[in-house]
């Protein structure tokens, strides 16, 4: 019998002193995401699976057990729209990776193709491939996201990253169901 298909993604967390920073942009800006979404880079976009949860930790901690741990600099904010018909607020405020993101970008690469290559994206301008980013908030109008875009302008935000995290749509929110080290085996 074949598992049922869940929506899952594969993303980075950040560490405890980021993600109360982060958090606290979050806050003002969109409540029921920080309450509903962990802070996270994205590294895999969100996929339709039925492989079972045990044996996807498996596949992904391979990857990222020899993946040595990073830092991403968040800056400059950007206003990008979503284009799912199904959100009431269609404009996504994300930071973008001023620092980092080559090695994001390369964790990202290995686990599309060892464990991800049926879901690699068509377009990869968008996709976690090219785009390092942190979603910060949501808004319905045009207006409130760029003014959120220009009170940031200027802020930095500095993530040490050493977990990655496998996240499922439960109830509408992304919950991590599980959470890896970066570089287990090379501290070994």
């Amino acid at each position: 019998m074949q598992a049922e298909s869940v929506l899952r993604m594969i993303a980075t967390l950040t560490d405890e002193a980021a993600t109360r920073e982060i958090d606290l942009v979050r806050a003002l800006n969109d409540r029921d995401g920080v309450e509903f979404t962990p802070p996270h880079v994205p590294l895999v976009d969100p996929f339709e699976e039925n492989t079972p949860l045990a044996d996807l930790n498996e596949m992904v901690k391979l990857i990222v057990s020899v993946h040595p741990p990073f830092m991403i600099e968040l800056g400059l904010p950007e206003r990008v729209y979503d284009h799912d018909p199904d959100t009431d607020s269609p404009q996504l405020l994300q930071l973008m990776a001023v620092q980092g993101a080559p090695e994001s970008q390369r964790l990202s690469e290995a686990l599309y193709r060892d464990v991800f290559p049926h879901h690699r994206p068509d377009f990869p301008a968008n996709s976690p491939l090219q785009r390092t980013a942190m979603t910060i908030g949501r808004f319905r109008s045009e207006a409130d996201a760029d003014r959120v875009v220009e009170n940031l302008r200027e802020k930095t935000y500095f993530l040490v990253v050493t977990q990655v995290a496998i996240l499922e749509v439960d109830d509408g929110s992304w919950a991590i169901q599980t959470r890896m080290d970066l570089g287990d085996m090379i501290q070994a």
